[in-house]
């Protein structure tokens, strides 16, 4: 496992034991209010983003995939809701480029083969800015670590981020969070890369916007 596999471990072993380690009832709060979250914007998404009404999607090779951006005020109400003081939003409003995603196999059939998402292969390609990854869940680590951030919020921001790296057996899906690290309004390409049975493959989704 080279260096940046081996930071990933540790901090979702830190992360599953900052959760495990709190007390049944607010585990149980803190996946509660994570997920109703995520679901209420799920469902509300389109009609707060009028420049793109309906999500894109991919289902193709194996992937089974969901994207749409997140309205300025989804986010805000998403992390004050957690526990984060409305400056610290804010920040995450202005830098984040937050959209909400569901990704996962698209094999039915119990031998078809795994697919494999790392969202570290992934590239962000905005006008006059380096090419980049999104910003995974050890990116936002310093965030967490702050003093003035409650562990319930921290915790819960960590668990409603898409996972930095899954594999997906057939009707195997996961939802959550990704970040692309741009200002509000931005329009960029997102060149996304999966496995499955371990051969790549690539699409690029052109025309992307952060919400304003």
């Amino acid at each position: 496992m080279g260096t940046r596999g081996a930071q990933v471990a540790a901090l979702i072993d830190s992360k599953r034991n900052t959760f495990f380690g709190l007390a049944e009832g607010r585990r149980e709060r803190v996946l509660l209010r994570s997920a109703l979250a995520l679901t209420c914007i799920a469902g509300s998404t389109s009609a707060a983003l009028p420049q793109r009404a309906e999500p894109v999607r991919i289902e193709r090779d194996g992937l089974k995939f969901e994207l749409a951006a997140l309205s300025q005020d989804q986010v805000r109400a998403f992390f004050l809701a957690r526990g984060f003081a409305a400056q610290q939003v804010e920040q995450i409003v202005e830098t984040a480029c937050l959209h909400r995603s569901a990704i996962g196999s698209a094999f039915t059939i119990a031998e078809a083969p795994e697919v494999r998402v790392a969202l570290t292969e992934w590239q962000v390609a905005a006008a006059g800015k380096e090419p980049h990854s999104p910003k995974v869940r050890e990116d936002w680590e310093t965030v967490w670590k702050r003093p003035d951030i409650p562990e319930d919020a921290a915790t819960a921001f960590y668990w409603a981020l898409f996972p930095t790296d899954q594999t997906f057996k057939p009707t195997d899906y996961n939802w959550g969070f990704l970040t692309f690290g741009l200002p509000p309004g931005t329009v960029f390409d997102l060149r996304i890369v999966w496995r499955t049975d371990g051969t790549a493959h690539r699409t690029t989704i052109e025309g992307l916007q952060c919400a304003q």
